[in-house]
């Protein structure tokens, strides 16, 4: 679900609101649906929020060390 999504990865947000797909109206949701929905490819909005979860890992490895 999109809340799941969210609430793990919180820029993941704008992530979905820049890709046309309103994440609180499409909270529950789940990510096919929602880009299904929003006439977003799948696998455009997993490859975005990929690139963010990476990013996070990196910040956290940084601030980790």
């Amino acid at each position: 679900k999109i809340c799941d999504i969210v609430n793990e990865l919180p820029s993941a947000a704008h992530i979905l609101r820049d890709l046309g797909i309103d994440p609180f109206h499409n909270n529950n949701r789940s990510l096919w649906d929602a880009c299904t929905h929003s006439g977003i490819a799948v696998a455009s909005a997993v490859e975005e929020l990929k690139k963010a979860e990476v990013a996070k890992g990196e910040h956290n490895n940084l601030i980790n060390h």
